[in-house]
């Protein structure tokens, strides 16, 4: 009687657990969608919040275009076959939106269409936002609002996270954290800062913590010479917009 009642009672069970396996596996692979990636991934060095804010004013002058990404995250299983997802930008006739095709390359381009999809066995992917460098950024910022959109392969995921902001223009502005590299180049100015850019060979402000002190002070001294070299060479003193304010750097 005994073992009969342990074989019953181990059937059960095993019903039990196969019809909630059965239950959580329809649950996910009936409702796959995706979400925009919020957070900071220490490990791969990715930081993404709600919006971007993007200006190729600290970028060289020959740059015309520049690419961004985007994290995705999917919701469910993954696939064992690649799927295609779409963004589509919901402020498209408003007053400061971006264009298609002057401001950034549309997401049904050639040129990015491959790369829109969540590729097979992972639940994550960095969508490419390819900017144009266009003269109409220089006096003003546009917007380009995004949003998950649904197709074959991918619903709306969390609500909250369903949309995304990126801001471009190539319009002046001191990075966040001149506070740190005033000591190497002094108080900040849209003139000096391009010159920074094109002569010294530095634009990536934001990293100032990757940089060593004798590289920031090879950056200082080199900033010294390219500036003697351009007033020597163009017979003149470098100033800021005003026409006032030369151009210096520390020693």
């Amino acid at each position: 009687m005994k073992t009969i009642f342990q074989y019953i009672l181990l059937l059960g069970m095993g019903i039990f657990l196969y019809a909630c396996e059965e239950k959580v596996v329809m649950l996910y692979e009936n409702k796959p969608a995706l979400y925009f990636y919020n957070g900071d991934d220490y490990t791969n060095n990715i930081h993404q919040h709600d919006s971007i804010v993007y200006s190729f004013y600290i970028k060289e002058t020959s740059r015309q275009r520049d690419t961004l990404y985007l994290y995705v995250c999917t919701m469910g299983i993954p696939s064992e076959e690649a799927r295609p997802i779409r963004l589509v930008q919901t402020d498209a006739e408003g007053e400061n939106a971006a264009v298609a095709g002057t401001h950034y390359v549309a997401f049904d381009d050639p040129e990015v269409i491959s790369q829109m999809v969540i590729p097979a066995h992972t639940v994550k992917a960095a969508i490419p936002l390819i900017v144009l460098r266009d003269p109409s950024m220089k006096s003003k910022e546009f917007r380009i609002n995004l949003e998950i959109g649904e197709n074959e392969a991918f619903g709306v995921g969390l609500d909250a996270q369903k949309s995304f902001l990126v801001k471009v223009s190539d319009i002046t502005a001191p990075p966040a954290n001149w506070s740190s590299w005033k000591y190497y180049f002094g108080e900040w100015g849209p003139v000096k800062m391009k010159f920074i850019i094109d002569y010294v060979g530095l634009s990536d402000f934001d990293k100032y913590s990757e940089f060593s002190q004798a590289e920031l002070k090879y950056y200082r001294m080199k900033a010294n010479q390219k500036l003697e070299e351009y007033n020597r060479d163009n017979q003149t003193i470098l100033m800021e917009d005003d026409q006032i304010t030369p151009v210096t750097f520390p020693k």
